[in-house]
């Protein structure tokens, strides 16, 4: 997870090296401002991967997530289309149901209530998810609907690019469970080290059982965590080793390390070249 918090040659420099250090994905996310203080740099996550698409070769890029609140479901499909056929199909479209006040305020919102932010995100999916197969697309939700959207190109790869839904919320999981290629959590805020590692195991399994409820093969939709919160390395309690073998152990396929940052730089350097390498695929 990198933030497009730097000055555009940084962020680009950045993910190249990532790229050169074998990681598979890097991942911006989707706010107005910086949700760690607002008063900092943080530039349009979507141009950045746009540069990001012309400076790398490999890697695969993608938004962690994208935020339903800040634009319209079919215009964020185009959005993903671009950046795939701009990265030769390198792109995988993270989603999310936005949560904050101020990407409300951003956009002329009153921000909404939970129950209006889950039925929205269950039409926003399934809208995104029609538009990235081309072709002609009409919709209508409980809350949002669109009429003959003309998507022309589609996705690079068939039927469409892959989606990733991020989320905890019993509405996010059944959507990821319908309609995502991967779903991914953080695990609750607040929640202890065990609790998340408890949580995030029972959660993997509802997603199973929707999964085949919806007719779906669950082994198909991989599980990611975004190490946070009390797992975080950086706090010196639990290294990378153990959080990838006991997050394994529950279900969870895919991580995501956030940037280091300079202090934790070596030791970030050595899990990717020493570490990571052994357990791909396992």
């Amino acid at each position: 997870m990198v933030y497009p918090d730097q000055p555009f040659p940084v962020l680009v420099e950045r993910i190249a090296w990532l790229e050169g250090l074998g990681f598979d994905q890097v991942f911006l996310p989707d706010h107005s401002s910086d949700l760690r203080d607002p008063r900092g740099t943080w530039f349009d996550s979507w141009s950045v991967l746009a540069a990001a698409a012309l400076g790398t070769e490999r890697i695969t890029l993608g938004t962690l997530v994208a935020n339903q609140i800040l634009r319209p479901p079919a215009q964020l499909a185009k959005q993903a289309i671009a950046i795939d056929h701009l990265s030769g199909g390198r792109f995988d479209l993270g989603i999310g149901a936005g949560i904050f006040p101020w990407d409300h305020h951003s956009v002329g919102e009153i921000p909404w209530s939970p129950k209006e932010r889950a039925e929205r995100f269950a039409d926003y999916v399934s809208i995104v998810d029609g538009v990235l197969r081309g072709g002609v697309f009409s919709y209508t939700g409980t809350r949002l609907w669109v009429k003959d959207i003309h998507t022309v190109p589609g996705s690079l790869r068939s039927p469409r690019l892959p989606i990733t839904v991020g989320g905890q919320s019993p509405t996010l999981i059944r959507v990821a469970a319908g309609h995502a290629e991967t779903w991914n959590t953080h695990g609750p805020p607040g929640a202890s080290a065990l609790e998340v590692l408890a949580i995030t195991a029972e959660q993997n399994r509802r997603v199973d059982r929707l999964a085949t409820e919806a007719g779906r093969d669950p082994s198909a939709i991989r599980r990611s965590y975004t190490i946070f919160g009390p797992w975080d390395p950086r706090r010196g309690t639990h290294g990378y080793e153990e959080i990838f073998e006991r997050f394994a152990a529950s279900g969870v396929t895919d991580f995501v390390l956030d940037w280091p940052g300079e202090r934790h730089l070596e030791e970030f350097e050595r899990v990717a070249r020493d570490v990571i390498p052994e357990l791909r695929g396992t």
